[in-house]
């Protein structure tokens, strides 16, 4: 496992999409990652992203275009991530949901 892959995680359910955004070290050795969740997105089913979500495609080897809110972090036990389903990797791509979610994390304004 390592940083932009996309896998699938139990997360409101069995079967999301989840994008590791841990760093490498914690991916590579660590019991515990942080992901983002995605909710696929099916055809004909009618759908915007605000600011602080992303919406990745097959270009990532997803079957669907699917959401990602990088407002809302979630911790999951490597046991936990499953299916290898696609990474991003696009640089542009990844500093996009990088910028979304520090912004995300700004408090208070600072």
């Amino acid at each position: 496992m390592k940083p932009w892959e996309i896998w699938t995680g139990p997360l409101h359910g069995p079967g999301h999409p989840v994008l590791l955004v841990s760093n490498s070290e914690r991916c590579e050795r660590k019991r515990e990652i942080v992901v983002l969740m995605g909710t696929t997105l099916r055809p004909g089913q009618p759908f915007k992203t605000d600011a602080l979500q992303i919406t990745l495609g097959p270009d990532e080897g997803l079957q669907f275009p699917t959401r990602f809110d990088c407002d809302l972090f979630y911790t999951l036990d490597r046991s936990q991530i499953t299916q290898r389903r696609g990474e991003v990797l696009s640089h542009e791509r990844r500093r996009d949901i990088s910028r979304k979610m520090v912004q995300a994390l700004t408090l208070a304004g600072l």
